[in-house]
C-alpha cells in the first residue's frame, strides 16, 4: 500500500512540476510575462467591441459580457486543443530521456490553459462586479463544473491528436485551420436568433461548443439559461471520449519515440 502512494505521490509532483515549468517557459524572456495571459484575448475582446457593438451586438444585453465571455470561453477552448496536440513533441527531450506515464505530458500541457483561464476569470468576475451584475455562488459552481466538461472533452482529443501529430506533422496546420473555422461557426460575438437561416443557421445551432459558451454566460445571468440536465449529457459523452483516448493512446505510445 506504502508502495502505491509513494507512486501516486511522485505521479502528482512530476505532474505539478511539468505544469510549473511549462507555465514558466512559456514566459521566459518576456518583458510582459504572465500579463500575456491577459493582453491576447482582452486585446481581441476590445478590438472586437469596437467593431461588433454597432452591428452584432446592438440587440443584445450587456453585450461586452457577453463577448468578453464568449472569446475567455473560445480562447481556453483553442488553448486546451493545441497545448494537448503538441503536448508530446514539446516534451519530447523528457520523454526520450525519463521513463514516466506519458499521459502525465498531455495533463500537464492542458493545465496551463486551465490555469490562464483561471487568471481570466478572476478579472470577469471583477468586471462583472463593477458593472453591478452579481456573480452568485451557483454560477461559480456552474461555471467549474462547465471548466472541468471542456477539460475532459480536450483531454480525450488530446490522447488522440498528440499521437497523430508525432507521426503527420502536417496535423498540426489542419487543427489550427479547423479552430480557425470553427471560431466563425461559434456564436462568439454574435447570438444565433432568427436572422441565421438555412444550412448556415442548422450549423451553427447544432454547434455543441457554442451551446456551452452560453451554458457560460447563462451561469453569469447575461444570456439564456442554464441547461444542467443536457451538460450532464455533455459531461457523460466526454469521459467516455477520454476513456476512448486513453486506451488508444496507451497503445500507440510505445511506438512514438521512433518519430520525434
Amino acid at each position: 500500500m506504502k508502495y502505491f502512494k509513494n507512486i501516486n505521490r511522485n505521479r502528482i509532483d512530476l505532474l505539478w512540476q511539468l505544469i510549473k515549468t511549462n507555465f514558466q517557459m512559456r514566459y521566459y524572456n518576456s518583458v510582459l510575462g504572465i500579463l500575456w495571459v491577459l493582453i491576447k484575448p482582452y486585446s481581441t475582446f476590445i478590438v472586437q467591441y469596437v467593431v461588433w457593438s454597432h452591428f452584432a451586438g446592438s440587440n443584445i444585453p450587456k453585450y461586452a459580457l457577453y463577448l468578453l465571455m464568449g472569446v475567455i470561453i473560445y480562447t481556453y477552448f483553442n488553448e486546451l486543443i493545441v497545448f494537448g496536440q503538441l503536448g508530446l513533441l514539446d516534451k519530447a527531450h523528457i520523454i526520450l530521456k525519463v521513463n514516466f506515464p506519458r499521459q502525465i505530458a498531455i495533463v500537464s500541457s492542458l493545465s496551463n490553459a486551465l490555469v490562464n483561464l483561471m487568471i481570466n476569470m478572476f478579472f470577469v468576475f471583477i468586471i462583472a462586479a463593477l458593472s453591478g451584475d452579481d456573480v452568485s455562488i451557483q454560477g461559480i459552481v456552474y461555471i467549474i463544473f462547465l471548466a472541468i466538461l471542456v477539460f475532459v472533452f480536450a483531454l480525450g482529443v488530446s490522447f488522440f491528436l498528440s499521437i497523430i501529430t508525432v507521426r503527420f506533422r502536417d496535423f498540426k496546420n489542419i487543427i489550427e485551420l479547423g479552430l480557425f473555422l470553427l471560431y466563425w461557426a461559434t456564436p462568439v460575438f454574435y447570438v444565433v436568433d432568427h436572422s441565421l437561416t438555412g444550412k448556415v443557421a442548422d450549423v451553427v445551432k447544432a454547434n455543441p461548443l457554442g451551446i456551452v459558451i452560453n451554458q457560460f454566460r447563462a451561469a453569469l445571468d447575461v444570456y439564456a439559461q442554464p441547461d444542467y440536465k443536457l451538460m450532464i449529457v455533455y459531461f457523460i459523452a466526454c469521459l467516455l471520449l477520454c476513456i476512448a483516448g486513453w486506451f488508444y493512446f496507451q497503445s500507440h505510445v510505445k511506438k512514438i519515440a521512433e518519430y520525434f
